[in-house]
């Protein structure tokens, strides 16, 4: 994805503005399963030691946090995991493309194939339909909900729609463009792709995630 293309919410910025944008946000929280997601990535992909260089980049409060067992059951500050996610893509941005999105495709791969397991059905459409009514359980803010299209021929598609009462910090929504990707191949979804057709920093009601897949043999039910 250009960086041209991407909606505001999906462009970098400066450490200071993510902090500003953090703090009118500070009571939020994710589970802490997509933080120890980003933590098993650096380590599995990159090595121990530049996961340890890496948390040594942050803040001690942040340092401190990390550091001690992340356990995938309790509810953290999304600030750590935007802050988490930051120092990653400083840390390996420059030869990494789409890092982001990269990170969000293997929480998915994690928590819905392990913690999760039970979402997973070999049909894209009924995992996005009960993914959205199980939104709360992995983040405290926002509402969702999925919206099929009427589609006919080789390509289904359907909509993911998140709505917050304020916009969430810069480059979260890029993880999940990653993540809904990754989520529709896991459900036998073909050739997914994912585009952010609405972005709430940019003044629309919600953020959508519009998917596009093509039906592997055991999803081939007509719409």
């Amino acid at each position: 994805m250009e960086t041209a293309s991407r909606p505001i919410c999906c462009r970098p910025i400066a450490g200071d503005e993510l902090a500003a944008q953090l703090s009118t946000i500070s009571h939020w929280k994710v589970q802490g399963s997509l933080i120890k997601s980003r933590l098993l990535y650096v380590q599995m992909k990159h090595g121990i030691a530049t996961l340890k260089r890496l948390l040594q980049s942050l803040g001690a409060g942040d340092r401190a946090a990390l550091t001690k067992t992340v356990f995938v059951g309790e509810w953290y500050e999304l600030g750590l995991l935007a802050r988490l996610d930051a120092a990653i893509l400083a840390e390996l941005g420059a030869t990494t493309p789409n890092l982001l999105e990269a990170l969000g495709a293997f929480s998915a791969e994690l928590n819905i194939g392990g913690t999760y397991e039970s979402l997973l059905q070999r049909d894209v459409e009924g995992f996005f339909q009960l993914a959205a009514v199980v939104s709360p359980t992995f983040q405290t803010f926002g509402s969702a909900r999925y919206e099929p299209e009427a589609t006919t021929g080789a390509v289904r598609a359907g909509t993911v729609c998140l709505a917050y009462d304020t916009p969430p910090p810069s480059q979260y929504c890029q993880s999940g463009i990653g993540y809904f990707r990754r989520a529709a191949e896991l459900c036998g979804g073909i050739d997914p792709k994912v585009a952010v057709t609405s972005c709430r920093r940019e003044g629309a009601p919600e953020c959508r995630f519009r998917i596009t897949w093509r039906p592997g043999d055991s999803s081939t039910v007509p719409m």
